[in-house]
């Protein structure tokens, strides 16, 4: 069993003073969280972001964001390479992860040339987001993690409490009004969710890239999405029994499902791959072997059973809209029997919406981004991977992400700094 020195040192020179202020106690928190919990109970070395980071070459900060509701959890700051350190304000980017992931997820060992610090070696401010209910996430003063209420949320929650709240909070840290934003897959509906349930963050973002985004999910190839739909995508008396649970994070779950052996193995079985095309969106002849060990040390990663149910519902009904607690929780909860649509009409970006899909991604399917791109016209602009096995993961894990997804994600931030004045 290891641990890491840095956080031993970091666990006594916290306690060390008299005064605890609350960010100092989240660290505390987050170290027993991935130092003491992973070492001895999944019997794993755990790293955190942080960790990973470092390994990259680059140093970072960690900050703790607290919503409105209590929910604290913990964001990542990226700090300047050398030849950066003197360049004064940067522009801010705020990179969001997918269902059940973290701010590990850009930052993985084993990727080529990451986004995270492509941006970071061209002069930005790179902050890497996580959600309630992760890894980084767990934390409430007055609800705990092992209770039901605690995992009571879809990604409509994330969308209008913890991604408003993230990004509030890195603003006034950088003091600048606005920053740049690239979502993956939930990473993207949640902002879709944010920019229509609260309009006035349109003014906050200078631009947003969303890849392989899902707001209108009913054409689906998902094997999984497909099966599950069939007993979870409408609401039934099972919603309230699993929904309020952690998904993926039953043992018992994890050993029959594949992903314990997986994780053990650093992906080294043969259904490994097999495993990740079901759980992950797509065959892929990009996905870098190399990622495996520290994707499956770190994913699935927690999160609510609700957040991936409600996805389900946007299978069977074809519309973007809200949570489905079934005609009576409705009524009490929009005062209609079925759920409202997201009203998209109100996102009115400072620029369009840079929307990243591929032929090869089984989850956002060609004909659902494109009826998205029609629904938000000018306000859009799609980039298409015309790649047949370029799969819902590469957008990040792809050897090649750095060549066929990168580049125009820092081209239009580019010419976004270029003509913009704080």
């Amino acid at each position: 069993m290891q641990f890491h020195i840095l956080e031993w040192v970091m666990f006594f020179e916290i306690f060390n003073e008299e005064q605890q202020s609350h960010d100092k106690v989240m660290t505390v928190k987050l170290l027993i969280n991935c130092g003491f919990l992973c070492g001895i109970i999944q019997n794993v070395l755990c790293i955190t972001t942080a960790d990973r980071i470092e390994y990259w070459g680059f140093t970072s900060e960690i900050h703790n964001v607290t919503t409105g509701g209590g929910f604290t959890f913990s964001i990542f700051r990226i700090k300047p390479s050398a030849s950066h350190q003197s360049q004064g304000a940067r522009p801010v980017v705020l990179l969001m992860h997918g269902l059940s992931s973290s701010s590990d997820y850009w930052v993985l060992k084993g990727l080529h040339q990451p986004l995270a610090f492509q941006l970071a070696n061209n002069g930005y401010d790179v902050w890497l987001g996580n959600t309630r209910g992760n890894p980084y996430g767990y934390d409430h003063p007055k609800i705990s993690m092992n209770s039901r209420e605690f995992w009571r949320f879809s990604w409509h929650e994330i969308g209008v409490e913890d991604l408003p709240s993230t990004i509030d909070y890195i603003l006034d840290i950088t003091q600048q009004r606005t920053l740049h934003y690239v979502g993956h897959s939930q990473g993207c509906t949640s902002m879709f969710v944010l920019l229509s349930e609260m309009p006035e963050y349109n003014e906050k973002l200078r631009s947003v890239h969303l890849l392989a985004p899902v707001a209108y999910a009913n054409h689906s190839r998902s094997t999984l999405v497909r099966t599950t739909a069939i007993v979870l995508g409408r609401y039934s008396i099972l919603d309230p029994l699993i929904g309020d649970s952690q998904l993926f994070q039953n043992p018992i779950l994890q050993k029959l499902s594949g992903f314990e052996s997986c994780r053990r193995t650093g992906g080294a079985l043969k259904i490994c791959p097999l495993l990740y095309f079901l759980a992950f969106g797509g065959v892929s002849d990009y996905t870098l072997k190399s990622v495996y060990p520290d994707f499956f040390e770190t994913h699935p990663a927690r999160c609510s059973t609700h957040q991936a149910i409600h996805f389900l519902q946007l299978y069977v009904s074809g519309y973007f809209r809200q949570y489905d607690f079934g005609h009576r929780g409705n009524r009490l909860r929009y005062g209609q029997d079925v759920p409202p649509e997201y009203d998209l009409s109100k996102i009115n970006p400072r620029s369009p919406l840079h929307l990243y899909h591929s032929k090869g991604d089984t989850f956002s399917a060609i004909e659902d981004v494109e009826r998205l791109s029609a629904v938000l016209g000018n306000r859009s602009i799609r980039h298409y991977i015309d790649l047949d096995r370029f799969a819902h993961m590469d957008f990040v894990l792809a050897y090649n992400a750095h060549e066929v997804v990168n580049p125009n994600i820092l081209r239009v931030m580019q010419q976004m700094d270029a003509n913009f004045s704080e």
